[in-house]
């Protein structure tokens, strides 16, 4: 019998959390569901954990891919109505099936349901809640506000997919986010407010850790909606694609390249003059303001000069 909805896990080296991840599964109230973990290419005791549980997931192991084509390759092979995505270090409440396809099954309209995530750390203890700002209820939302939807409370209709296509593997970040934004242009989102279904767990291996590829990933992401959609607001994302430029710059000049590092900041400058404007706030007396403008300038010359000596 096919199952209403396909719980995907893809997991890598998570071994010390993938055994919470799936017992808060096999714990929920609603039981018609398939677990499907899929594997990519771990090195640490991922796959002897997965072992224990071979009577109640599907496992699935490749070699190492990404997380795009990971989860692409298990929404391919799910079989469920409604997909729910799980990370797993990540966990769920007991009632988070059950209180999803409630709402999927009465709102033919809505494609993804989803709630905010208490943050909690390695101790366990709550430090935050994700969103912590506006959260995108619609496409409008998700493009101006950037409302970050939280891909382990997440369900989602099958039919998502169809119409949106897959993950985009071209994305090494944000790749849910981007998901999520095709997926609003033809269905409606649904908040399940004040109510806690997955914690989001805070950890020094993820990959938000890592600024380059967070920036990085943000200029890609911003650039592509600037790219795709003709009703995003341009000013914003241009905004939006400097502003991360002329981070990521300063993360590669922290890693001693100055080479990218001049030239981020000089494509930053180019399209958008007064980048340095974006980190002002309204506290700040007109001198800082004026520093601020001109860091971005700084970098450049200084990079380029620190460039050049290291050639000699």
């Amino acid at each position: 019998m096919t199952p209403k909805v396909s719980v995907i896990i893809p997991t890598y080296n998570r071994g010390q959390y993938i055994t919470q991840a799936i017992e808060s599964v096999l714990s929920q109230t609603f039981l018609d569901y398939e677990i499907i973990v899929i594997d990519d290419g771990s090195t640490d005791n991922t796959q002897e954990i997965l072992k224990k549980y071979k009577n109640e997931i599907k496992s699935i192991r490749h070699e190492n891919q990404g997380i795009s084509k990971t989860r692409n390759s298990a929404i391919n092979q799910s079989c469920g109505e409604y997909l729910a995505f799980l990370d797993s270090d990540d966990y769920w409440t007991s009632e988070k099936l059950a209180q999803q396809v409630k709402v999927l099954d009465s709102h033919p309209n809505v494609g993804i349901v989803y709630a905010r995530m208490p943050i909690i750390n390695e101790k366990g203890e709550k430090i935050g809640m994700k969103p912590a700002g506006v959260s995108g209820k619609n496409f409008k939302e998700l493009l101006e506000v950037w409302g970050d939807l939280p891909t382990s409370s997440i369900m989602v209709r099958r039919d998502c997919f169809t119409k949106a296509g897959l993950f985009d593997v071209s994305l090494d970040t944000m790749e849910d986010i981007d998901m999520w934004i095709r997926i609003a242009q033809f269905y409606d989102l649904y908040e399940i407010e004040n109510k806690v279904l997955a914690y989001y767990r805070r950890h020094d291996e993820q990959i938000t850790k890592n600024k380059a590829k967070v920036y990085g990933g943000l200029v890609k992401i911003f650039t592509k909606i600037y790219n795709t959609y003709p009703q995003a607001p341009k000013v914003l994302m241009i905004k939006r694609i400097v502003e991360n430029q002329y981070l990521l710059a300063k993360e590669y000049y922290i890693a001693k390249d100055y080479k990218n590092a001049s030239s981020l900041a000089l494509k930053a400058i180019a399209q958008y003059p007064l980048v340095g404007l974006l980190f002002t706030n309204k506290k700040d007396h007109f001198s800082d303001k004026l520093i601020k403008i001109i860091k971005p300038y700084a970098l450049i010359i200084i990079s380029f000069l620190k460039s050049l000596k290291g050639k000699s």
